[in-house]
């Protein structure tokens, strides 16, 4: 008891000392007398995997002040800790192990927890510092924002939801692929599951269209069988099941100047989640002009890699998120803040291009001539060498 008691004390001396080397104090005078004062420690919790430490800044103190020394805190208690707060109360989460440097995709798991039913579209997140799983349901929290900078991660994570979905949700949900950097998206031509795999926003503009017609069939079903979403029409007998819808678009930003196609994605951003059409974003840099406004606010969860700096950070988790996605090192690829209930710090699972391959091989159909389209933009049957598709103005622009 006295020795918990004892570590307990020590574990409270740390971070008074992280205060003092990073400053985070007020000067005042109690008449005479020079009064210092710190943040004040309410609570803290010695529990099995991570120590947590609830403080309080003194009335005055720039909140930016945390901000501008989480270095400090990164020198006192290691890589491995989480920080967040609203500018007044602060919650850390120091963990008694580091985030693994790379995590491998686990099928077994993965299988596991995408078999429960009660989610109808399940996203694969990533793991937390405990060695958790963390995946949601996309049905009640639509739309999700991925972004970051080259080489953090994104394509990493974008494989590991659709893949996890192809494979453990197989003949459940349609898939509409944008690929406007034509570099990652060609691994998914031919599988079963989905419909387009577009490269020139001219393909992606037809594809919109579908479904935006989609869209409004799926919303003339509300009145006409007097139900409130397609999840509730889909339980009704004798009528025909519609399925989930997942359009991924990969550097939207390349769309911005298309008016007729972003408002169509501001439709399906808008009015997908009772039609159970939901929409992916994966950018580098969030743009603020794209996600401002009915976009913005109905991307109900977003993960951000890697930042170029912290406004960017704010562009993708908000103002109030309290953490900041500049701070991720280029040497921790694969690491990102998931903005959900709350914002925490994860590790995407890695896949790599040949186990990726290997594992959509049973997915893949073989193309019949008499069956290839005679649409030039839909591309799913052609070899996925994409060198010959070369970028054309939108002439909807």
């Amino acid at each position: 008891m006295i020795k918990k008691m004892y570590n307990n004390y020590m574990y409270k001396a740390r971070l008074k000392n992280a205060f003092i080397v990073a400053g985070l104090y007020l000067d005042f005078k109690k008449g005479d007398t020079p009064v210092r004062r710190y943040p004040s420690i309410g609570a803290f919790h010695n529990k099995k995997d991570y120590l947590e430490y609830v403080f309080y800044l003194p009335q005055g103190m720039n909140p930016a002040k945390i901000e501008d020394n989480r270095y400090i805190f990164s020198q006192t208690f290691g890589k491995s800790y989480d920080l967040k707060g609203d500018g007044l109360k602060y919650v850390l989460k120091v963990f008694k192990k580091e985030l693994a440097e790379k995590i491998t995709f686990d099928l077994e798991e993965i299988e596991k927890r995408m078999s429960d039913k009660k989610m109808i579209v399940p996203i694969v997140s990533g793991y937390d510092a405990l060695g958790n799983l963390i995946m949601y349901d996309m049905a009640p929290d639509p739309n999700l924002l991925v972004a970051g900078e080259t080489g953090s991660g994104k394509s990493v994570m974008l494989k590991a939801i659709l893949i996890s979905l192809m494979l453990f949700r197989r003949g459940e949900i349609e898939y509409y692929l944008a690929d406007l950097k034509m570099a990652q998206f060609h691994l998914y031509r031919r599988c079963e599951d989905v419909k387009s795999v577009d490269v020139e926003p001219k393909a992606v503009l037809n594809t919109l269209k579908t479904l935006e017609k989609e869209l409004t069939a799926r919303c003339e079903i509300f009145d006409k069988y007097e139900v409130e979403d397609i999840t509730e029409y889909n339980q009704l007998k004798g009528v025909e099941k519609k399925k989930p819808i997942l359009f991924c678009v990969d550097e939207v930003v390349v769309l911005k100047g298309n008016t007729k196609a972003m408002q169509i994605i501001e439709k399906l951003v808008c009015l997908g989640r009772a039609c159970l059409m939901f929409v992916i974003f994966s950018v580098q840099r969030p743009d603020s002009k794209i996600f401002d406004g009915a976009i913005k606010a109905n991307l109900t969860v977003r993960y951000a890699f890697r930042h170029a700096d912290k406004t960017n950070s704010n562009i993708t988790l908000g103002n109030d998120s309290g953490v900041d996605a500049s701070k991720i090192r280029k040497s921790q690829k694969g690491k990102f803040y998931m903005r959900h209930d709350e914002t925490i710090l994860l590790k995407a699972p890695m896949i790599e291009k040949e186990e990726a391959k290997e594992l959509l091989k049973p997915l893949k159909k073989i193309p019949i001539p008499d069956d290839i389209p005679k649409d030039p933009n839909r591309i799913e049957p052609f070899d996925d060498d994409i060198t010959d598709f070369n970028s054309k103005e939108d002439d909807e622009k």
